[in-house]
């Protein structure tokens, strides 16, 4: 992220009708907004004239029928099994029946079991008695049903037998969710959540096939997308004879060794790769195909794409897009079966869509970059990041058309994004309030056709945060990446991984339209999905401080059983103690959900208690 000379520009949003969606209408300011980037530790800083458009107002809580720039659904194909760490099908089993005696109740309040796929058989045991906290806990004595099985005793007319969530306490409100079925709005791809990464990454042992908590990580999420390059790409020098630096320090240095050590680790992963070269400085065609020559071949099969540079609407001093183009040539001729990725460009969806109509030869998948805003300003609020941001839907219908029109057959992504720029606001980035915001953010671009997403991190020594004496010295700590580092060593997963984790339970499959009545100006968002199996999948997240929402949810069809599971923390701003299915991920990238609550039905309807500050997985098999 590289400090700009700040942009001013007018706020005024469309309002954007869609149907209880996360990202959509806005109100007009006139007050100017700003955004940048972080400085880059050595050279190559650009001036920026470029902005983002600043808050969006509240939308998708009117009665509008599905399918109307409508509201989304996540998609799920198979349900929720988890790859790579988590543990198997049907949860943690029990000898049954186990009393709870006044145990603790989850922290946070609901909290749902973990909802694995497939899980047939055996019973969970229930938990925790729900003593005093908002929320509770399980209630005591009663036993658990695993995700894949049908809801014992519950009758057709609806009450619950096994595991129920607990009731809402405190403030509640109340809210109507509708699921429409027939034609669907949208997909949500497989690997939808992906990671970006700077380059200089690659010089400090970070990506190695014996990088466990790493590995275990992204393996948790199932195949994605990985994207290296970002702002430090910018000065980044092919040495075929490069070696490793020490880790918590970086090099812009790039050679053999270190392509070796991705091939490896996207082996181990069974994630593939955007790989970036530079554009810049002194950096010519031929110095980029010395480097991809070596490169493709080695990454083979597990290489996505070759982007060039990065964020070309900022860089100043020369034409960006003439500079860009003998690049893309010498790719496309020497490697006519490698894809490109571009332009990558920084909050100007305008610069992307005429950069590709006059590209489209050359690049065969469009990617956009996207903040919020920008830390350190007055864009970087609580309040922004709940409500709905216009640019987001207006932005991925833009790049939409984009696709269709210039027939870029690997579709649109958003290759670097985030919460806010220059590496995140404290108390927010990295608070759960940044996992539901990314659960939100993901799902409204899947109803536009947006192929994936890679949230934007970073550790010690790289993109202008120097940390002389180690990650307490850091001056521009990376507050917003996923997974914390120290050393170049993962260290833990951060609330955002959580909503990345979330999504990855969903699986891919068709949205269906939804939308929300009855719930007043409750910041409640609603998604769902019906993947192949013809499972539905509906996803709720309430933005609410400090207010409850008892949800009934019409699935539009007969329902025979339903689980839940649930993320949240204490608060939104809380920093830790994050979960999800009642678990959290551990330092070495392990997940053992719950065993999942249980819901009442009545013929088509759910009910479903979504406490403040969470969102909460539904599978209806």
């Amino acid at each position: 992220m590289r400090d700009l000379k700040l942009r001013d520009l007018q706020k005024c949003f469309v309002t954007i009708a869609f149907v209880a969606g996360g990202f959509g209408a806005s109100a007009c300011s006139s007050s100017p907004q700003t955004n940048g980037r972080d400085a880059s530790a050595s050279g190559g800083s650009v001036a920026s004239t470029g902005g983002k458009p600043g808050s969006g107002g509240i939308s998708g809580n009117s009665g509008s029928t599905g399918g109307t720039g409508g509201s989304g659904g996540a998609v799920g194909s198979g349900g929720s099994t988890s790859t790579g760490g988590s543990t198997g099908t049907g949860g943690t089993e029990s000898t049954g029946g186990t009393t709870g005696s006044g145990g603790a109740a989850p922290s946070g309040g609901n909290g749902g079991g973990s909802s694995s796929t497939g899980g047939g058989g055996g019973a969970g045991a229930a938990g925790h008695s729900g003593g005093g906290n908002a929320g509770g806990g399980h209630p005591g004595g009663t036993s658990g049903t695993d995700a894949g099985s049908t809801d014992a005793g519950v009758t057709d007319g609806g009450a619950p037998s096994d595991n129920p969530p607990p009731p809402l306490t405190g403030t509640t409100a109340t809210a109507t969710v509708k699921v429409t079925r027939g034609t669907p709005i949208g997909k949500l791809p497989a690997g939808t959540a992906g990671f970006s990464f700077e380059k200089s990454h690659m010089s400090d042992g970070f990506f190695t096939g014996t990088h466990a908590p790493l590995i275990a990580m992204l393996k948790l999420l199932g195949p994605g997308i990985v994207r290296i390059g970002a702002d430090d790409v910018n000065n980044s020098v092919w040495v075929p004879s490069a070696t490793f630096v020490k880790g918590g320090t970086t090099s812009p240095n790039v050679g053999t060794a270190e392509v070796d050590a991705l091939a490896d680790f996207l082996t181990a992963t069974g994630w593939k790769a955007i790989y970036a070269v530079n554009m810049r400085g002194s950096s010519t065609p031929q110095a980029a195909m010395t480097e991809l020559t070596y490169v493709i071949p080695k990454l083979g099969a597990s290489l996505q794409a070759v982007e060039i540079g990065n964020e070309l609407n900022l860089y100043s001093g020369i034409n960006a897009e003439s500079t860009w183009r003998p690049f893309a040539q010498a790719i496309r001729t020497a490697f006519p079966s490698t894809s490109i990725a571009g332009p990558g460009d920084f909050e100007d969806v305008n610069y992307c869509t005429k950069f590709v109509s006059a590209e489209a030869s050359l690049i065969d998948i469009i990617t956009h970059h996207y903040y919020r805003g920008q830390a350190g300003t007055s864009t970087a609020t609580l309040d922004n990041l709940v409500n709905p941001d216009g640019t987001v839907t207006s932005g991925a219908q833009s790049l939409a058309n984009s696709v269709k029109t210039n027939s870029i057959r690997g579709g649109f992504r958003y290759g670097e994004t985030n919460t806010y720029s220059s590496h995140g606001q404290a108390g927010i980035s990295d608070a759960l309030v940044s996992a539901l915001w990314g659960v939100d953010f993901m799902l409204t671009l899947a109803r536009y056709g947006n192929v994936g997403v890679n949230f934007h991190g970073g550790g010690q020594n790289m993109d202008g945060n120097t940390c002389p004496n180690g990650v307490s010295s850091c001056d521009k700590p990376f507050r917003y990446s996923p997974l914390l580092e120290v050393d170049s060593k993962v260290t833990a997963a951060a609330p955002l991984y959580y909503g990345m984790l979330l999504v990855s339970q969903i699986g891919a499959g068709d949205m269906l339209g939804t939308t929300i009545t009855n719930a007043g100006s409750t910041k409640l968002r609603a998604y769902a999905v019906t993947p192949a199996d013809g499972a539905t999948k509906v996803i709720l997240v309430n933005f609410e401080a400090t207010t409850g929402v008892n949800a009934t949810v019409d699935l539009g069809a007969a329902v025979t059983s339903a689980s839940a599971i649930y993320l949240r923390g204490t608060s939104l701003t809380s920093t830790s103690g994050v979960t999800l299915a009642e678990a959290p991920v551990t330092a070495a990238g392990t997940w053992a959900p719950k065993p999942a609550y249980t819901l009442a039905r009545s013929g088509t309807t759910l009910a479903v208690p979504v406490p403040a500050a969470s969102a909460v997985l539904i599978t209806a098999p």
